[in-house]
């Protein structure tokens, strides 16, 4: 069965650096403009130019990952009848997940604003509990000073890819691991039949000796 490869789409990508750098160039205009007034400016001027400033580095870093991501490796998520692969980031390594180690995975819609478009994330759950470790700062903080236990959730973001609709990765998703219980049950049929065939053979051959 061939796999299915689902890959980031330049235009897309192309679309937010556009958008990015027209939201860079107004909020350098904004600093500019702000820069004009003099040395001795109120409170709230320092802190509305320091916040413009952030809002800069936020649009900036931003830009500087679409960049990365438009010239880099653009497969994203590869389906097959053992697993999927999955690469969060152009930069790292592709992580395999058999089928079989998956117990439920769902399409999770996020809500935006009014202003702004949904969202969408695959949750994937597996059966062990501990299959799932994160070396990020935050949760080796967090499982040091908290009690609680981390969810053992592989969250799939689904954006910029080459897909129409967010529900089709999903479905892919499906399609595949559907594929492959099929798969493990006609394995299972086929070694309850032998098994009953050599049973069947041992008692006649038990019989022709007696």
């Amino acid at each position: 069965m061939e796999e299915k490869i689902i890959k980031w789409s330049s235009k897309k990508i192309i679309w937010t650096i556009v958008l990015c750098l027209v939201e860079l160039a107004f909020l350098l205009w904004i600093l500019s403009f702000m820069m004009t007034y003099p040395k001795e400016a109120p409170v709230g001027l320092v802190a509305l130019r320091l916040f413009v400033l952030f809002l800069i580095i936020i649009v900036g870093w931003i830009l500087y990952e679409r960049l990365r991501l438009l010239f880099s490796d653009k497969e994203y998520l590869k389906c097959t009848a053992q697993g999927f692969s999955y690469k969060p980031h152009p930069k790292k390594d592709w992580q395999f997940y058999s089928w079989g180690q998956v117990e439920t995975f769902s399409l999770m819609r996020i809500k935006g604003g009014r202003s702004s478009r949904d969202f969408y994330t695959i949750e994937v759950h597996f059966y062990d509990k501990d299959f799932i470790k994160s070396n990020s700062l935050w949760n080796r903080l967090r499982s040091r000073f908290s009690t609680a236990k981390q969810a053992n959730v592989l969250k799939i973001p689904i954006y910029l890819l080459d897909v129409g609709l967010p529900r089709r990765v999903f479905e892919t998703m499906s399609y595949f691991e559907r594929e492959w219980r099929i798969q493990q049950n006609r394995q299972r049929n086929q070694n309850s039949k032998s098994k009953k065939k050599e049973r069947f053979h041992q008692t006649s051959n038990s019989y022709r000796s007696d």
